[in-house]
C-alpha cells in the first residue's frame, strides 16, 4: 500500500522528537521554563514582603513613638488615607544614629523573616549641591557665595530656595532660585569672627510639585556640605517631636535653639538643664533642620540634626549574598522620598 503523505510527515516529526530528546533539547528546554517560574515565584514573594513593609503600620501601629520593639515590622503610617505614606517615627527609629533606634536582630525579628536579610535606605528626592566659590570681607561681616545645583535622578531641575545662615546667635536668611540648568549663585553674610561655628541651611522646593522639598548644610568650619553633623557635643534624638538630649561631656551647656523649615523658623522652648525639649510641628511640606547652640567647656558649639532623620540606610549590607531591591515613591509629613527596601539571603 502507498505510504501518505502525512504518514511520511508524522513518522519524520516523530525520528526529529526522539533526537531532541535524546541531544538532551526538550529536557533542557524544560529546565530552564522550571528555573524562570521559581524566579517569577520568588520575585512575587519577595515584592508582596516588600509591599507589606511600605503598606502595613505593623503591630502595634503606633510603634514609633517610644522606644518599645514592634512585633511586627511595618512603616506605614496609621490611620492615614494617603498610599504610601510612612510614619516619621517609624524612619527615624531606624537610623542607628537615634538613641531609640532598632538593632537589626530587633528589626529581622520584627519583620519575621527567618531566612530573608531586610535591609531599608531613604533618600531625598531631589538632591542639592552647595560649593563655595568666594569670599570677600564688608566690616566685620564676612560675604560668602555659593553655587547650587538641584537635581532629581542626576538631572537638573528648577527649584526654589530659602537659605538661612546660623553663626553664635546670628541669623539671617535670603531667597533665590535656581534656573532650568538647576543652577544658580547665592551670597550670603556672616560674621567674620564667627565662621568657625557657623551653618548654612539651604531648602530647595520644585515649582512642578511642592511635596518635593529637600534641604543641605554646609559648615564654613570645614568648608563641607554633611549628610550629618560633625559636631558630637550631644547625642540629639528627635521622637514624637520630643528632642531628646544627652551631653558627652561634663562642661556642656545648653543655651538654645532654633528649627528650620523651607518656609518657617521658629526658637526652641528649652529650659536649662533639661533632657529634652517640644519640637514644633510646623505646618509645611518640608523636613526640619533642628539646631542647638551652647558652650563646651567655655567653647560655643553648634550641632544640628534633620527631622526625619534622612538620608540612611539600616539593616543588612547582604555581603556576600543575593539581594532583591524593591524601590517606592513615598511621603512623610507630606513631602516625597525615595525609599528602598532590600531583601536577600534566600534560604533553599
Amino acid at each position: 500500500m502507498p505510504t501518505s503523505s502525512f504518514d511520511t510527515f508524522f513518522a519524520c516529526t516523530i525520528i526529529l522528537a526522539a533526537a531532541l530528546i535524546a541531544t538532551g533539547f526538550v529536557t533542557s528546554t524544560m529546565q530552564t521554563r522550571i528555573n524562570n517560574t521559581q524566579n517569577i515565584n520568588q520575585q512575587s514573594y519577595l515584592q508582596a514582603i516588600a509591599d507589606h513593609i511600605v503598606t502595613s503600620p505593623g503591630t502595634p501601629s503606633n510603634w514609633g513613638t517610644s522606644s518599645s520593639i514592634p512585633t511586627e515590622f511595618g512603616l506605614a503610617a496609621s490611620q492615614s488615607t494617603i498610599p504610601y505614606s510612612i510614619d516619621i517615627d517609624k524612619i527615624t527609629r531606624l537610623n542607628n544614629l537615634n538613641s531609640y533606634s532598632l538593632s537589626y536582630f530587633e528589626l529581622e525579628g520584627a519583620a519575621n523573616l527567618n531566612n530573608l536579610g531586610v535591609g531599608v535606605a531613604i533618600c531625598q528626592v531631589m538632591d542639592i549641591d552647595l560649593e563655595q566659590s568666594s569670599s570677600s570681607a564688608s566690616g566685620n561681616l564676612l560675604n560668602l557665595t555659593f553655587s547650587v545645583s538641584t537635581s532629581i535622578d542626576s538631572e537638573p531641575v528648577e527649584a526654589s530656595l530659602n537659605c538661612y545662615v546660623v553663626a553664635n546667635n546670628y541669623l539671617s536668611n535670603i531667597t533665590g532660585s535656581t534656573s532650568n540648568a538647576g543652577s544658580t549663585y547665592i551670597t550670603v553674610q556672616t560674621p567674620a569672627a564667627a565662621t568657625d561655628n557657623a551653618l548654612v541651611i539651604v531648602f530647595a522646593r520644585t515649582s512642578f510639585d511642592d511635596r518635593v522639598t529637600s534641604y543641605a548644610v554646609y559648615n564654613l568650619a570645614d568648608s563641607t556640605q554633611e549628610s550629618v553633623s560633625n559636631s558630637d557635643a550631644l547625642n540629639l534624638s528627635p521622637l514624637n517631636y520630643e528632642l531628646s538630649l544627652v551631653m558627652n561631656s561634663s562642661g556642656l551647656t545648653v543655651q538654645n535653639g532654633y528649627v528650620f523649615s523651607y518656609a518657617y523658623q521658629q526658637n526652641l522652648t528649652y529650659t536649662l538643664g533639661a533632657t529634652q525639649c517640644a519640637i514644633p510641628n510646623i505646618i509645611d511640606k518640608s523636613p526640619l533642620v533642628i539646631i542647638i547652640c551652647g558652650f563646651d567647656n567655655g567653647t560655643y558649639f553648634q550641632q544640628w540634626v534633620s527631622y526625619p532623620q534622612v538620608p540612611f540606610k539600616s539593616g543588612s549590607d547582604f555581603s556576600g549574598s543575593q539581594q532583591d531591591v524593591f524601590t517606592y515613591t513615598v511621603t512623610i509629613g507630606g513631602v516625597l522620598y525615595d525609599l528602598k527596601v532590600s531583601l536577600g539571603g534566600v534560604t533553599s
